[in-house]
């Protein structure tokens, strides 16, 4: 009994695998004969021109102020 059992699980699996490998054969051989008629939409990839360089007249005409550095406004206050 178990080895009846046993030989069904096995040839279970070899039907199981031989129809795994014709099937992947099959949708190889659709991609060869899809691509041959026309290119695949994943490999061309649409070209997207180059965003001109915004120039930003708020910060050209910007008055900048120098801020103190840390370490001088830390000195006067160490001395006292």
């Amino acid at each position: 009994m178990i080895r009846l059992l046993i030989f069904s699980l096995i040839r279970f699996f070899i039907a199981a695998l031989a129809i795994y490998f014709v099937l992947t054969l099959v949708k190889g051989i659709m991609r060869v004969f899809k691509g041959s008629s026309r290119p695949s939409s994943r490999s061309a990839q649409p070209e997207t021109p180059p965003k001109p360089k915004e120039n930003y007249k708020d910060v050209q005409d910007a008055k900048f102020v120098e801020l103190p550095n840390k370490q001088e406004e830390s000195k006067p206050r160490s001395d006292t």
